[in-house]
């Protein structure tokens, strides 16, 4: 069977994936994997819809998909999606009303405002951490503050690490969110990769089920996990994070459904 046989959306992650950049903001410096461009468009060729999404926050997701057209790739604003635009959703959605302290830059907290939930800067029903290296101690404070009076803590990402020019670089928001944890006993829910809650809005934007959506990325933990433990197909590419001997290393349930030498082996795949 084809790897996109029966397959009517397709998530691609960005870095590692797509294209290699040299620093977390996503785009600078970064060069696109040979042919990526082009896959994006044969893929909609195909009558498949896209949808690019990476777990990081450092910026609004409108600056991203900009960025990502300077480098060649045609993407509308609407076909990048990131963990703020994920949380602005789950937030409005399930915490109507509700107060959010940010932890996070401008480009954690625009997709909020652009659906018009209220962020503070102290108390806060709900705390949302994100990218941001330039934390303070005082916000740190406040957001401790908030959890201990019940807020529930939510995350762009709480992953250890994530790729950069294709080698591993230490995750921002995880390593915040752990520190939160440690001071309040507070469990998070992860709204970025590798979270359930991520692959619904993917599904949502793609207007596709799990079983009808392809997610193509470079991290087995991440990415391919998702997708496997969601119900989605999954192709893991060797042009970032993973590599083959770690496919091998897991369970069966849990390795992706092709791996690929790079993203322009989409079309050739098949599906094991």
């Amino acid at each position: 069977m084809s790897l996109l046989d029966g397959i009517d959306g397709v998530v691609f992650d960005v870095d590692g994936t797509l294209l290699h950049a040299r620093d977390p903001g996503g785009v600078t410096g970064a060069h696109p994997v040979p042919g990526a461009p082009e896959v994006l468009e044969r893929t909609r060729a195909g009558g498949r819809r896209v949808l690019l999404f990476t777990n990081g926050t450092g910026k609004p997701p409108a600056d991203y998909a900009a960025d990502l057209r300077r480098v060649g790739f045609d993407v509308a604003d609407e076909e990048f999606m990131n963990p703020a635009v994920v949380a602005a959703r789950y937030i409005a959605r399930t915490h109507p009303g509700a107060s959010v302290l940010v932890l996070g830059c401008p480009g954690v907290a625009a997709p909020l405002h652009a659906l018009g939930v209220r962020t503070v800067d102290a108390g806060g029903d709900v705390v949302l951490i994100g990218w941001d290296d330039a934390l303070t101690y005082a916000q740190l404070h406040a957001a401790c503050d908030a959890v201990w009076a019940g807020a529930p803590l939510l995350a762009t990402s709480t992953a250890p690490v994530f790729s950069v020019a294709g080698r591993p670089a230490p995750g921002w928001s995880g390593a915040v969110v752990a520190g939160i944890q440690q001071v309040t006993g507070a469990p998070a829910l992860t709204l970025g990769k590798p979270s359930a809650v991520a692959l619904d809005e993917m599904c949502r934007a793609l207007g596709a089920s799990p079983a009808r959506t392809l997610v193509v990325g470079d991290d087995l933990d991440l990415e391919i996990e998702m997708a496997c433990a969601g119900g989605a197909r999954a192709a893991l590419v060797l042009t970032g994070i993973s590599t083959a001997e770690d496919v091998a290393a897991r369970p069966p349930a849990r390795r992706p459904a092709a791996t690929l030498a790079d993203v322009t082996q989409l079309f050739a795949a098949q599906a094991d």
